[in-house]
């Protein structure tokens, strides 16, 4: 990702006009695009948190509904059935217009953790936390309400200058960084981020465990040390191009296979 932000950005925006240029992907379409995202989704961010569980082993879960895999700890398997759920609600809140609140984090939350530790599902940690293996500072637990108050309304508040993906990006990172849950923090603000990108008309975008885990902390950690998420920009405009040029290739062939079905 050598390029500058901002020839990321033009890019997913010309991707963007060139896909609402085509006929738009009909409903059985559109949802079977929206469900094999959410697979991966699904799959990658709960495996950069730990999760032991294979992609075939993630379907398994959340598409044929099997509640134990064997080998595997339960936690994984309801990690991945929650953090589907949540992703199912963002397309719900983004149609009913549902805007970013304190409470629509704390949804998010609780259905990333399904139920584990009930005590603290959309609750904010009263206890001060550390990320493992790095050396970023997370706000003091008694900060945390009117930091994530204040960051809500920053980010319904900006100037619409700012690109939307650049704008998901600082919001993502300033969330991270406050770390306002004893636990669950990266997938719920990764359900956040694709709530933000698809009120914008994009498609959710995928930080992939194997490519990506080791940039995405190293953009997280950057923002964290100097407040610049430029890194982290790039990288989700990138994955947000990649996925617009995926549903551009499907739009395409579907409406070549119409095309010939009417020449016959």
């Amino acid at each position: 990702m050598t390029a500058p932000k901002e020839d990321w950005l033009a890019r997913a925006d010309d991707t963007l006009q060139t896909l609402r240029s085509l006929r738009p992907l009909s409903a059985d379409a559109a949802q079977r695009l929206r469900e094999e995202i959410k697979l991966e989704t699904t799959y990658d961010s709960n495996a950069i948190e730990g999760s032991t569980l294979t992609l075939r082993e993630t379907v398994l879960v959340v598409k044929e509904g099997v509640d134990c895999i064997p080998g595997k700890p339960i936690r994984d398997v309801m990690a991945a059935r929650g953090f589907a759920a949540g992703f199912d609600t963002i397309f719900s809140f983004v149609e009913n217009g549902i805007p970013l609140t304190v409470s629509l984090i704390s949804e998010f939350h609780k259905y990333v953790m399904l139920g584990a530790l009930p005590e603290f599902c959309g609750v904010f940690r009263d206890h001060n936390v550390r990320i493992l293996g790095t050396h970023c500072k997370t706000a003091e637990h008694w900060e945390i309400p009117e930091r994530i108050q204040k960051l809500v309304d920053r980010f319904n508040t900006a100037d619409n200058v700012v690109h939307p993906i650049e704008k998901a990006a600082r919001f993502h990172a300033a969330f991270e960084t406050i770390h306002p849950f004893s636990d669950g923090n990266g997938r719920t603000g990764r359900l956040l981020l694709n709530y933000m990108l698809v009120r914008e008309g994009f498609w959710p975008v995928n930080i992939r465990y194997a490519e990506d885990r080791v940039p995405y902390y190293g953009a997280l950690a950057s923002y964290n040390e100097t407040g610049n998420a430029e890194d982290l920009t790039c990288l989700i405009a990138q994955r947000a191009t990649e996925q617009l040029e995926y549903c551009i290739e499907i739009a395409r062939q579907l409406e070549a296979a119409q095309a010939m079905r009417q020449q016959c």
